[in-house]
């Protein structure tokens, strides 16, 4: 029995789908049976039952994966802004049970940054990551222009490894999943990056 404390439970990584995003979807990433994906799309009755049953206050909502991490840049930047803009609305509708993690079209690194600047001004507490960038690694030079924005805004990433090999041939199983917030530089000090680290 779940002991609650005397504080607030606060549920990170806590997937939903949009239909529309998930209609991109193709192979093993369509569907997820019938009952799971109702759930998936559910923010009202059996979402909420089951918080108050496990002691959870606050779900941190974010798309389950791939998200926009496979997808062109010409259908991913419009596409992120009405996924982004439809989580908001859940938000707002309940913003004493659920926060945001944004979704980002990963594969145009300029419009990623953009997009996720104008979620935290929606009130996203970050953005989530979900594997490879079609197939590339997020510290590619390319992709700094998101991270250089989020160390303006102070923001919270979560990476999810996908579950299959690297181009190189290791394992992306066996590298640990971890939550990461990107911390201001001040002047004089060295750059860091905080992590809580996590068994993949």
């Amino acid at each position: 029995m779940f002991a609650k404390p005397h504080c607030s439970v606060i549920a990170i990584e806590e997937h939903y789908w949009d239909p529309e995003l998930a209609s991109h979807f193709t192979g093993s990433e369509i569907g997820k049976g019938d009952k799971i994906q109702k759930r998936l799309e559910d923010f009202g009755g059996e979402r909420i039952r089951d918080m108050d049953e496990a002691g959870i206050d606050i779900q941190v909502l974010s798309h389950g994966a791939p998200a926009g991490q496979k997808l062109a840049p010409d259908v991913a930047i419009p596409l992120m802004k009405r996924v982004n803009d439809r989580l908001a609305a859940v938000v707002a509708d309940k913003p004493d049970r659920f926060a945001g993690f944004a979704s980002l079209p990963t594969n145009a690194p300029e419009a990623a940054a953009d997009e996720l600047e104008r979620c935290v001004g929606l009130g996203f507490k970050g953005a989530i990551i979900n594997g490879l960038s079609n197939g590339e690694f997020l510290d590619l030079p390319k992709s700094w222009p998101i991270f250089t924005r989020a160390e303006n805004w102070m923001c919270r990433f979560i990476f999810t490894p996908p579950s299959r090999m690297t181009r190189s041939g290791v394992p992306i199983s066996r590298i640990t999943k971890s939550s990461f917030r990107v911390s201001r530089v001040r002047p004089g000090a060295t750059r860091s990056r905080t992590a809580r680290r996590r068994s993949g």
